[in-house]
């Protein structure tokens, strides 16, 4: 989200003289859509929904004493229809049950993939040397598992995006199963080939939980052995849920456009409704309500703060701009232009309305470790935009150092924790606020990822290199082998530390904290699938916002 999508130019201001660069961004798609657009609600469905619920714990409870397996396909499509929230406490229960039980049947790839995926998201570190015995003695997994056990092949390639890095074998397993799931496409059920290639699109470990629930409703439905309670209370529950966030995404446009902002710095982004779809991705559950706001408030406060550095301010303005941003005052406002005035009054204001909603709940001491990451991104922006002016080429390591930061994940990872219950204590901020490990890693996925568009490569002499071409230029490269081996080997080394961080996670520090970090990269992968979503979101983006935030699931 860092950099600008479009040509940059230059333009001779005639009122005054000053030579800025310009960017020609795409306006808004939705406009004021979302201020009017609510979906009709049924009271009748809310009991109805609650009557479901009890249905589904009562599942829950007699699998117990049902084969594992059917234990573990009850919980896998209760969370991959979006309704786990739901039943977490059931859930942490069974699969605490399950990791301290052998498997009985172990020698079924799908049991054993399926046992492993549950055990592993929930942050069980159990051993994927157990995939062995799906091998021959050469060491190759076994040609029987392609013929009549499709479920059980993507059931592994499932499985095996919850690697780390050191495990091989995990790696073959995935080039195994990808390699032989394209040509089973044709032979199975409509719904176990519609959820193939969903899974080659893009592993459910990498996915936005959202949209792949919102797929898999429709996948589950074409099931011949569905249950029907589970597909009735997923819909409702979805509807439910749409509904909340259409309420959220209202307020927020009101609020945005209510700030006046769009027209007063012209020259920049009108993304509020994409800010908001990241800060879904980032968590959807109704407890985490005051997050999505704050987040996607703030996300957009940065994205005008990249474009201030990125495609309008002048080296005499962003010097004095960074320096009130630092000190986090207004006394060196008369030095600033009128347009960064307006910018700081409010980015101030947004944070000390903050501040006052928190206050009473004795959490406003959260807001301070929100401005020192925002105090970090400025910092980051300003590095970068001296790189540019003196056309300074950073060896690839150097670039990260910076654009991992001004990639904005950071900042949104603490923004994250700033809006959440009580589990976000003081000692969450204390870690959050020196960027660990899982952030660090997601940051590097988005700043990679977001470089390794043709955007970015083809952009002109005015912006400094992109990590992409800092790499190609370091290691002898053209431009092309340099997306091959960093989309290849480093993206993907950095989404094994990520899982890695997440199976061996502070014991002081809830899982559930870690989450948005790991989130923010799915999102970052699902928004640049097919391009930059967020400087082009008439593609992709469009037809995601559609699908999570307007189109309802028919019951």
């Amino acid at each position: 989200m860092h950099q600008m999508a479009a040509m940059a130019s230059v333009l001779q201001n005639p009122s005054n003289g000053v030579v800025r660069k310009t960017a020609e961004f795409a306006p808004s798609y939705w406009g004021d859509f979302f201020i009017s657009f609510t979906s009709k609600s049924d009271p009748c469905t809310d009991e109805r929904e609650n009557k479901l619920k009890e249905e589904v714990k009562n599942m829950l409870l007699i699998s117990h004493s049902d084969e594992p397996l059917q234990e573990m396909e009850l919980i896998n499509v209760i969370q991959r229809l979006g309704i786990g929230y739901l039943f977490e406490e059931q859930i942490d229960e069974a699969l605490k049950r399950i990791h301290g039980v052998d498997v009985i049947d172990d020698d079924s790839l799908h049991l054993f993939s399926l046992r492993f995926r549950l055990l592993r998201q929930a942050g069980y570190n159990v051993p994927s040397d157990g995939f062995n015995k799906f091998k021959d003695e050469d060491g190759k997994f076994k040609e029987g598992l392609i013929n009549g056990d499709a479920k059980g092949l993507l059931s592994m390639y499932e499985a095996a995006y919850l690697g780390i890095l050191g495990e091989a074998i995990l790696d073959e397993a995935t080039a195994f199963a990808r390699e032989h799931l394209k040509s089973l496409v044709g032979q199975v059920s409509a719904s176990l080939a519609k959820d193939i290639e969903l899974a080659l699109e893009k592993p459910m470990r990498r996915a936005m939980v959202r949209i792949r629930a919102r797929q898999y409703i429709s996948v589950y439905e074409m099931d011949e052995q569905r249950n029907d309670v589970l597909l009735e209370l997923a819909k409702l529950d979805y509807n439910r849920l749409q509904q909340l966030h259409q309420r959220e995404l209202r307020d927020l446009s009101v609020w945005w456009k209510e700030a006046g902002l769009t027209h007063q710095l012209s020259f920049t982004r009108d993304r509020i409704v994409e800010c908001y779809f990241w800060a879904l991705g980032t968590f959807y559950e109704p407890r985490y309500s005051r997050g999505r706001t704050m987040l996607t408030k703030v996300m957009m406060l940065t994205s005008l703060l990249d474009d201030i550095y990125d495609a309008y301010g002048t080296i005499e303005e962003v010097e004095p701009f960074n320096h009130v941003i630092q000190r986090w005052d207004l006394e060196a406002l008369h030095e600033l232009p009128d347009y960064m005035k307006v910018y700081i009054v409010a980015l101030f204001n947004t944070f000390n309305d903050f501040e006052e909603e928190l206050r009473a709940e004795g959490n406003a001491y959260r807001v301070e470790y929100l401005r020192e990451a925002f105090k970090l991104q400025s910092k980051a922006y300003h590095h970068e935009f001296l790189w540019e002016h003196n056309k300074y080429v950073p060896k690839f390591h150097e670039h990260l150092q910076v654009s991992a930061v001004s990639c904005t994940y950071p900042l949104f990872y603490v923004c994250s924790l700033v809006g959440m219950g009580d589990m976000a204590t003081k000692e969450a901020f204390d870690w959050v606020i020196k960027v660990p490990k899982i952030i660090w890693s997601s940051s590097l996925i988005a700043r990679l990822v977001d470089d390794m568009y043709p955007h970015k490569i083809e952009q002109g002499n005015d912006h400094m290199p992109t990590s992409v071409q800092c790499y190609a230029i370091e290691h002898g490269l053209t431009e092309e082998e340099a997306v091959q081996k960093i989309s290849e080997v480093l993206v993907e080394d950095e989404w094994k530390r990520m899982n890695e961080e997440l199976l061996k996670h502070d014991q002081g520090i809830p899982l559930a904290l870690y989450m948005p970090a790991f989130n923010l990269a799915c999102v970052m992968a699902e928004a640049y699938k097919n391009g930059d979503g967020y400087n082009n979101p008439e593609g992709d983006m469009k037809d995601n916002v559609s699908m999570i935030l307007v189109d309802r699931v028919t019951i």
